[in-house]
């Protein structure tokens, strides 16, 4: 009776022009942890990867797929976003980390091939930011 009544709600809600689509998850916290713990097996990742194909990952479900990495990093875990941008011929790539929450004041994150983790309060992280140690 209940999926009777749901799918009778969600019918009628998409005939009205509803939005149906679920809304996503609360935002979590941002979990510097986390993050850095994702940045390290990323590095390690993409650090394998390129001695395998003589090249970097360009996406996140490509070391997935390679078995480098469990699963693609979510915000939902992390309460980070990250964003992997490998250059035109991967063979450098820049892996920034913003704070799935742009109200609180935690950092925000950088690494490249080099491995260097790097932060910044309140602004994008980038290759000139001071390391994290």
């Amino acid at each position: 009776m209940k999926t009777w009544v749901a799918l009778l709600f969600l019918g009628i809600s998409a005939a009205c022009g509803a939005d149906t689509t679920p809304t996503p998850a609360a935002t979590r916290a941002p979990d510097e942890t986390a993050a850095l713990d994702v940045l390290h097996k990323a590095g390690e990742a993409q650090a394998t990867y390129f001695k395998i194909n003589r090249r970097y990952a360009l996406t996140f479900d490509e070391l997935v797929e390679a078995h480098l990495l469990s699963a693609d990093p979510s915000t939902v875990q992390t309460g980070y976003d990250f964003k992997l941008r490998p250059a035109a011929d991967a063979q450098t790539y820049r892996l920034l980390v913003v704070p799935g929450n742009s109200t609180t004041g935690a950092r925000h994150f950088f690494t490249d091939q080099t491995g260097v983790i790097r932060a910044e309060s309140g602004k994008e992280a980038s290759a000139d930011s001071p390391e994290v140690k």
